[in-house]
C-alpha cells in the first residue's frame, strides 16, 4: 500500500494520462489506418468497375469487347492504372473457380489470346461468396508459390509474397461452363511503411509527452502537496516541543484539521492543569486534619511513655498517618508528571542546575563540598519545567546529602538523547542490587532523614517522558546517576 500522499497523486495523474495518450494515439492509428484502408477500396472499386465494364463472355472465354475505340481505352485505362506488370504491386485477372487457372489478365489486353505466364499471377485463398455485382474486399497474403527454389534466388520476387494486399472480387456463374471470379488486388506495402512511420512518431511523442507530464506532475505535486508538507512539518515541531500550536496559515481543506488539533492540544494543556490543581486543592484540604491528627498522636506517645499500659495501637495509628502522608505526595507527584504521549517543548537544562545549586549550596551550607557544574547552553530535553525541577531537585539533594567533598553534574549528547551524569564522592549505592533502590520507599541509609521515594519519583518522571534512570559507579568512588532524556 502506498502510504505518501504525493506518490499516490504522482501515480494516479501520471497513469491516467498516459493512459489518455496510449489510447489517443491508437486510435489516431486506426483511423489513418482504415482511412488509407477505405481509400485504396474506394480505387479497387473504380477499377474493377471500369474494367469489368469493358469485358465480355464469349464461348467460355472474357475478353474485352472487339471494337477498336473501347479496346485503345481499355490499354490506356490499364496503363494508367498500372496493372500492366503484376510485380508492381497492381493486378487484375479473371480466375476459374473450379481449375484455379488464370482464364483473363489485364496484361493480356494487347494480345487477348496471351494470358502470360501463370507462374507470375500471385493466387490467393479467398472466401466462397455467393454472386453479386458489388464487389467484397479481403486483406490477404499470396498462397507460396509451387517452385520455392526459383523464389529464393529472386528477392524481388520474394518481397511481393511477403507483402500483405488487399483484394477486390466478384464472383460470377457462368451455365454452362461454371463459376469464375474476378480479382482486382493492389499491394498495401505503402500503407504499413507510412503506419510504422506513424508509430515512431507516436512513440517519440509519447516519449516527450511522457517527460513533460511527469515533470507537469512533479510541478504539480509540490504545488499542490506543499501545503501538507509545511502542515506536517509544524506538526513535527510541536511533537519536538518547538511550538505550543499550529499557527501558520493553510488551505481551507486544512483548516478544519488545524482547529481540531489546536483545541486538542489546549484541552490536553488545561485537563493536566485542572487534574493538578484538583489534587493539589485535595492534598491542601488533607492537610489540616492530618496535621491535627498527627499532633494529637504525638502528645498521647508522650503521655504514653511514662505509662506502661499505654495501648499498642498508637504505633499502628502512626505507621498509617506516615502512610497517608506518602500516598498523598505520591498522588501529587503523579499528577505532576507528564504523560510520554504529550507534546513538551525543549527545555534548556543549565538555567534550572544553577538555580538547584544555588538553592543547595544555601541548605548545605554547613557542609563543605565543592559543587561542579559542566552542562552547556545547548543541553535541552523535552521535559515539563514542573517535572525538570523535582527530577533534578531529587537526585541533586541526594547526592549533597551524601557526598563528602564533591558533587559533580555533566551533560553530552548520545544517539538523539540528552546524558546527564550526577556523581558524588559519598558511599555509593549498594553492591549487591543498586536497582532496588529505585523502588518507592527504599533507602540506603536508614538513619537519614526522608521517606525513601525522591529515587522513585525520579524514575517516575523519566519514564513518563520515554527516558532511563541508571545507578552507576562515581569515578569518584560514590554513586554516579545516568538520566537518558529525550530531545
Amino acid at each position: 500500500m502506498i502510504r505518501s500522499l504525493r506518490s499516490r497523486q504522482l501515480i494516479s495523474g501520471f497513469g491516467v494520462i498516459m493512459v489518455g495518450i496510449v489510447m489517443l494515439g491508437s486510435m489516431l492509428h486506426w483511423f489513418s489506418y482504415r482511412y488509407k484502408i477505405d481509400q485504396k477500396q474506394d480505387e479497387l472499386t473504380e477499377i474493377s468497375y471500369n474494367v469489368l465494364g469493358y469485358l465480355e463472355f464469349q464461348d467460355g472465354k472474357f475478353s474485352v469487347v472487339d471494337d477498336p475505340e473501347i479496346k485503345g481505352k481499355v490499354e490506356h485505362m490499364v496503363d494508367q492504372y498500372g496493372l500492366r506488370d503484376p510485380g508492381l504491386g497492381k493486378f487484375s485477372y479473371v480466375i476459374d473457380s473450379s481449375t484455379s487457372e488464370v482464364v483473363w489478365s489485364a496484361t493480356s489486353t494487347k494480345n487477348p489470346n496471351d494470358v502470360s505466364n501463370p507462374d507470375q499471377f500471385l493466387y490467393f485463398d479467398l472466401d466462397d461468396h455467393q454472386s453479386n455485382f458489388k464487389p467484397f474486399f479481403s486483406q490477404k497474403k499470396p498462397r507460396p508459390p509451387k517452385d520455392k527454389k526459383a523464389l529464393e534466388s529472386n528477392p524481388q520476387r520474394q518481397q511481393l509474397y511477403n507483402q500483405e494486399y488487399l483484394l477486390s472480387a466478384q464472383n460470377f456463374y457462368m451455365k454452362p461452363y461454371g463459376s469464375y471470379q474476378f480479382i482486382v488486388g493492389i499491394s498495401i506495402a505503402d500503407v504499413e511503411k507510412e503506419m510504422q512511420a506513424m508509430r515512431r512518431s507516436i512513440a517519440i511523442l509519447l516519449f516527450f509527452s511522457a517527460v513533460l507530464v511527469l515533470i507537469a506532475q512533479l510541478a504539480l505535486s509540490f504545488w499542490v502537496v506543499a501545503p501538507i508538507k509545511e502542515f506536517e512539518d509544524e506538526v513535527k515541531s510541536i511533537e519536538a516541543g518547538e511550538k505550543e500550536t499550529i499557527g501558520d496559515q493553510y488551505p481551507e481543506e486544512l483548516i478544519p484539521i488545524k482547529n481540531a488539533l489546536n483545541g486538542l492540544l489546549g484541552y490536553e494543556k488545561g485537563q493536566k492543569q485542572r487534574y493538578k490543581d484538583s489534587l493539589d486543592d485535595l492534598a491542601h484540604s488533607l492537610k489540616t486534619p492530618l496535621a491535627a491528627m498527627q499532633n494529637q498522636l504525638d502528645q498521647l506517645n508522650r503521655e504514653a511513655s511514662n505509662n506502661p499500659n499505654a495501648p499498642p495501637g498508637l504505633k499502628v495509628l502512626g505507621i498509617q498517618i506516615e502512610r497517608m502522608h506518602e500516598i498523598i505526595a505520591h498522588q501529587l507527584r503523579k499528577a505532576m508528571v507528564t504523560n510520554q504521549g504529550a507534546m513538551l517543548m525543549a527545555q534548556p537544562v543549565r538555567p534550572v542546575l544553577f538555580r538547584l545549586r544555588d538553592t543547595l549550596q544555601k541548605v548545605y551550607r554547613d557542609k563543605p563540598f565543592e559543587f561542579r557544574l559542566n552542562v552547556d547552553e545547548y543541553a535541552k530535553c523535552r521535559m515539563d519545567a514542573e517535572d525538570m525541577m523535582e527530577l533534578f531537585g531529587n537526585l541533586l539533594n541526594n547526592a549533597c546529602r551524601f557526598c563528602k567533598d564533591l558533587v559533580e553534574i555533566s551533560a553530552h549528547h548520545e544517539n538523539n538523547m540528552l546524558v546527564i551524569d550526577i556523581d558524588d564522592d559519598g558511599m555509593g549505592f549498594p553492591t549487591d542490587n543498586p536497582a532496588k533502590l529505585l523502588q518507592r520507599g527504599v533507602r540506603e541509609d536508614s538513619k537519614t532523614d526522608g521517606q525513601g521515594i525522591g529515587l522513585a519519583v525520579s524514575t517516575e518522571i523519566i519514564s513518563a517522558i520515554g527516558g532511563k534512570i541508571e545507578l552507576l559507579v562515581s569515578p569518584y568512588v560514590g554513586a554516579r546517576v545516568r538520566l537518558h532524556l529525550p530531545i
